[in-house]
């Protein structure tokens, strides 16, 4: 599997096929940076020792889902 196929994948899952090419070049572009960005955080928790690692991915998960959170929508809880 390659980023390219990722990008395929969620090219076709997400993005509006009838959307600007200069949308989807920004999208590709972020979708790209995003990757490369968690990959270098690999490479620097592998240099850590296991609980540091553990500590900064709960933090970095911590952070991700607060981010979701800004676009989630509420919805009503059954009684």
């Amino acid at each position: 599997m390659t980023i390219a196929e990722n990008w395929d994948l969620f090219d076709k899952r997400v993005i509006d096929p009838s959307a600007p090419q200069i949308q989807r070049n920004e999208m590709r572009m972020a979708f790209y940076a995003g990757i490369h960005t968690m990959l270098c955080l690999q490479f620097e928790l592998a240099a850590l020792d296991n609980l540091q690692a553990l500590a900064v991915l709960n933090s970095l998960h911590r952070e991700g889902e607060r981010f979701m959170a800004l676009f989630t929508v509420p919805t009503a809880q059954p009684n």
